[in-house]
């Protein structure tokens, strides 16, 4: 029997961590009325810049929520993970990434 599969094959150092894409995550408005203990309502009133349907500029206190239906579909609005990180920041909050420590 041979060697394994890829046996040999010239690796780069330190081929034991690979580097993945970022994962996008869109919070939904209602999903964010439950983190922030909010009304839907009142988080489209006051605390959402509709891209495209927002009049005006966005104030950096807005978070920036977009449009993901397709045209001539009912309006399905989403909050991308790293907008929510950066409207807490702006509001004063502190954001830390979960890492680990390998020996």
């Amino acid at each position: 029997m041979q060697g394994l599969r890829g046996q040999g094959v010239k690796l780069p150092p330190g081929g034991e961590k690979i580097g993945l894409p970022v994962r996008v995550f869109l919070y939904t408005l209602d999903q964010l009325s439950v983190l922030l203990d909010v009304q839907e309502k009142t988080i489209k009133t006051k605390y959402v810049f509709f891209e495209g349907r927002s009049v005006g500029s966005r104030s950096k206190h807005l978070l920036l929520a977009r449009n993901i239906a397709p045209p001539e579909e009912t309006p399905d609005w989403r909050v991308a993970e790293r907008e929510l990180i950066r409207w807490l920041k702006v509001k004063g909050f502190r954001y830390y990434e979960a890492g680990a420590v390998s020996n």
